[in-house]
């Protein structure tokens, strides 16, 4: 998976994320309201994607649609990869719809290939309503497992005084950032959902895949759009599922990356300022 563009393969290599403008238009946009009006959504408090809860109709038709929307354009800007599911990203209203620095989940191997996500907000995004921010060039620094049952460690951003990126942008715009890089978003203080569509993308030779740990190993299964259709909605609800395992590799704790691991580390690749120093000694 790659950038056509040079200058934004090496943005997108040294920050973990880039904006694109105008990556879907008007009309596109239109249909993905259309759909998004299916849900019947009121005003939330938090953080919510249809996977979650909607059934498996639903969730088949805002992917197909999605992923046919956004498929010239992501032809425009990227080769060597293959598309994955599309979703709904809606940030709600209030103190509680804040989401503090973290990475996604692993869907495919991250030692051999590259995958990340394509967020689109179908209206203009920015400080306000909860634009999203990530820590840059954090896909780097840790090769860690992340999956329903292995989240990813959450760092508040009072924590994180350097290094940030706000990526606002404009309806249609696109912010693609990598699966791995921590990111996350402030509080919707607008009294309006914040609505994105977004579309997966990875390297083209690349498995679709989801770690199930199962006592001393994990099970890599396979994760293709009926997982993500169907049974993650099922696996919140503390159901069972059935999988189709592709390979097993042994548990290990370092696989599991900790907020003090992810602290130290912080701290490492952006130490305080010399101002900053100073002020603790002579506390």
């Amino acid at each position: 998976m790659k950038l056509k563009s040079e200058k934004l393969q090496k943005e997108f290599e040294e920050v973990g994320a880039i904006k694109i403008p105008n990556f879907l238009n008007k009309d596109a946009l239109l249909q993905i309201k259309q759909i998004y009006s299916e849900m019947g959504l009121t005003k939330l408090g938090g953080i919510y994607t249809n996977v979650k809860d909607q059934g498996s109709e639903y969730n088949v038709k805002v992917d197909q649609l999605l992923r046919s929307l956004f498929s010239n354009s992501i032809e425009e800007h990227f080769e060597n990869y293959q598309l994955g599911g599309g979703a709904f990203l809606i940030k709600g209203t209030g103190e509680s719809s804040h989401s503090s620095l973290h990475q996604d989940w692993n869907v495919v191997d991250e030692t051999n290939y590259k995958s990340a996500a394509i967020f689109c907000p179908i209206q203009d995004v920015n400080e306000e309503n909860g634009c999203l921010k990530i820590l840059q060039g954090s896909h780097k620094w840790f090769q860690n497992i992340r999956s329903f049952h292995c989240p990813s460690p959450f760092l508040n951003f009072d924590q994180v005084k350097r290094g940030m990126v706000s990526l606002p942008a404009k309806a249609g715009d696109a912010i693609v950032f990598r699966h791995n890089v921590f990111h996350g978003s402030k509080p919707n203080l607008t009294d309006s959902n914040r609505i994105a569509a977004s579309v997966s993308v990875a390297s083209k030779k690349a498995q679709y895949i989801h770690y199930m740990k199962n006592e001393d190993v994990f099970q890599i299964i396979k994760a293709d759009n009926l997982f993500f259709n169907e049974k993650v909605s099922k696996l919140y609800e503390g159901g069972k599922i059935n999988f189709e395992v592709v390979n097993k590799i042994p548990f290990e704790e370092n696989l599991i990356l900790t907020l003090s691991e992810l602290q130290e580390r912080y701290k490492k690749e952006y130490p305080a300022s010399i101002f900053a120093r100073a002020k603790q000694l002579f506390k």
